[in-house]
Formats: C-alpha cells, structure tokens, sequence
C-alpha cells in the first residue's frame, strides 16, 4: 500500500473513470489498473465496478475510499508543514496562463499562497493554451497552467504535469430575448442561422473547423480575446457564442438576467475539458513551483 496508489484512487473517484484518470496523471491506463488491483488485493476488498455511468466505487469502496484520501491529505498537509518548516521561500516566478484559468483559481490560490510565503513575488502573463506551453519549453516562464488538449497531451518528458482539480464543459451564450434562450440544453446543428462571436483562440477556431468539415459552414461576425467584449455583444443582440463553463462562472451578465448560457451537446462539444500546471523538472524554482502548487488543489 502506497500514496502513488492513493493517488491513483482519488484520479478515478474524481473522473468516474479510470481511462481519463490515466491521461490527467500521464501514466498507462493498465499501469493504473494494475495498481489498484494490487491495492484490492492487499485490503482484500473490490473499491471499483464498471458501469454505463463509468468507473464507480462498489458498497466497499464507499466505505474505505474516504478513509484512504483522508490519510493521502493528512499525508499532503504533512510534508507541506515540513517544507514550510525547513524552507524559507523567496524570488519570482514567472507564471503563464490561460484566461479562464486566471478569471477563476489563479488569484485566490496566489493569494493565499502569498499570505504564507511573503517573500515570493510574481509575474503573470496571459496567453493561449500552445503558447503556455511554448514559454515553458523555452524557459520563458516558470509554471504554466493549461487546458489538456491533444497538443498537450503529448509534452516534452522534461515537462511535469500536475492535474488541477478542475473540469468544465461548454456552453452557448445567447441573449436573453433570443427564442433560443428556452432550451434548457442544445447543439451546435440547431443553430446553424445564427451568427457567431467567438473567442480568439485557435483551440475553439479547431473545434468549429471540425465541425464545419463535417457538418455545415457557420457565420462568424468576429473573434475576440476579450470576454467582456463577446458577453456584451451576446446580450445585445449581436450574435451568439461559445465559452467554457469557467469563462462564465459568477458572471454578472448571467447574474443579471442579460444573457443565458446553454449546455452544448453533441459534436464537437460532447466532452468536458481539465486543466493543469506544467514546469520544467531541471528549473531551480522546482521547490518551489511544488509547494506553490498545492494551494491550487486545497
């Protein structure tokens, strides 16, 4: 019985399963499988049975399962507590980020971290998801939290990944005097008559080409790496848009009645997106990038 095993377990729990477990970690789905069969054997107990609704705990596993992660977080807070005891961080680290990750868990995680650790300063630029990953390969920045795409997915083995507690799915923003704003769910084919603003990035620029190949051609007024500039024109009338749930979350337009956000279903959309920090394993920041980190995930 190991953490690395414990670790294993909450990936799956958190995922309902254990093949998106496996890419979150970057380790081999059958190396996880083996893990935790050897785990099953030692506690001589099934935690995990496959079902339609994915990879879930048995009436075991219920019962043991938070007994496991309270031990991996009473483990975590352990070794933070020692590194904080014997180590005085300092410096700057350059941070790279992607916006939604910056509208949302970037300040109160930095903030927090800076309550604790005064002596560390930091520089935060906001970027697109493969340029993240690019100033990181080039020792431009420090850490960089990203979305995991298939470009993502195949870094650098001098890149350490390390998977955030975050998931998001997408979501059709609409005015709210659209005749569109009744559905309480929709895809991307029943608005084809629509005119569409979207975000800048060439990740979501992918996704609509996929789906054009595929089905159809969309009407596209304009793209922009402002969100506050799409939301306006969505609630005025403009057109409509595509933003990931963390783009959107206490959002004042929303909040207000202005405009409604759709779960998007189907092609190319029927999926969740995860997130995560990637760093240079050779940096001297290793340190302290790790202990940085672990404000993200509490």
């Amino acid at each position: 019985m190991n953490f690395e095993q414990f670790e294993y377990v909450k990936a799956i729990v958190e995922n309902k399963s254990m093949s998106i477990a496996s890419q979150q970690l970057h380790v081999t789905q059958s190396a996880i499988s083996q893990s935790i069969s050897m785990l099953e054997k030692e506690l001589g107990i099934q935690l995990f049975q496959r079902s339609r609704n994915g990879t879930l705990p048995t009436e075991d596993g219920l019962w043991i399962i938070p007994k496991l992660m309270d031990i991996l977080q009473k483990s975590n807070q352990l070794k933070m507590e020692i590194q904080s005891k014997n180590a005085t961080f300092s410096g700057k680290v350059e941070i790279a980020t992607i916006p939604s990750i910056f509208m949302t868990l970037l300040p109160d995680a930095l903030v927090s971290f800076k309550k604790d650790f005064p002596l560390v300063h930091y520089s935060i630029s906001e970027m697109e998801n493969h340029n993240v990953i690019k100033a990181i390969m080039q020792k431009k920045a420090d850490v960089g939290f990203i979305t995991l795409t298939n470009e993502s997915q195949s870094l650098d083995n001098q890149l350490i990944f390390h998977p955030l507690k975050l998931q998001s799915n997408f979501y059709l923003l609409v005015s709210a005097k659209s005749v569109l704003a009744i559905h309480s769910e929709i895809q991307l084919q029943d608005v084809l008559s629509e005119s569409f603003i979207l975000y800048g990035e060439h990740y979501y620029r992918n996704l609509m080409k996929e789906f054009e190949e595929r089905y159809s051609q969309i009407s596209t007024i304009f793209h922009s790496y402002n969100p506050e500039v799409i939301k306006k024109s969505v609630a005025a009338g403009l057109g409509v848009s595509i933003v990931s749930k963390m783009m959107i979350e206490d959002d004042p337009y929303i909040d207000s009645g202005r405009i409604k956000a759709i779960p998007l279903i189907g092609y190319p959309f029927n999926f969740s997106l995860s997130f995560g920090a990637i760093y240079d394993r050779n940096q001297t920041n290793y340190k302290l990038i790790q202990r940085m980190l672990a404000y993200f995930n509490a």
